[in-house]
């Protein structure tokens, strides 16, 4: 996809966020940040796992919109704990597959930039 398709894909996806069409508007954030990413394999394990973390923020957020180098940013921090996680499967001494690395992918919690920790807060008490 080229980048201006990127870019209306993207502004589309604000003005159905602003409308409350927040399901059309997830999904032209996925379909204009996803490409954006650099070297990644798009399976379907891994636009699944995305599309879900990209939502948990979006829902986290006060508003449901983002801004270019705000979706770039989270996309790469969705991608690097998609890759941790890899990692840590495939040097787990256990053979997990099927609905089990499905429901695994789905605990992933990502703190994001602008969440508190919840870790952090017991550390200072």
């Amino acid at each position: 996809m080229d980048k201006t398709m990127s870019l209306v894909l993207y502004k589309e996806g604000n003005r159905k966020a602003r409308m409350l069409s927040y399901a059309d508007a997830l999904d032209d954030y996925v379909e204009a940040f996803l490409p954006r990413l650099r070297n990644a394999e798009f399976t379907a394990e891994f636009v699944s796992f995305y599309r879900y973390q990209l939502l948990r923020y979006l829902a986290s957020k006060p508003v449901f919109t983002l801004s270019l180098p705000e979706g770039d940013m989270i996309s790469d921090l969705i991608k690097d704990a998609y890759d941790s996680f890899m990692e840590a499967m495939e040097d787990s001494p256990f053979n997990i597959t099927g609905e089990g690395r499905a429901n695994l992918l789905e605990s992933v919690k990502i703190c994001f930039p602008w969440q508190n920790d919840p870790d952090s807060l017991s550390d200072a008490l």
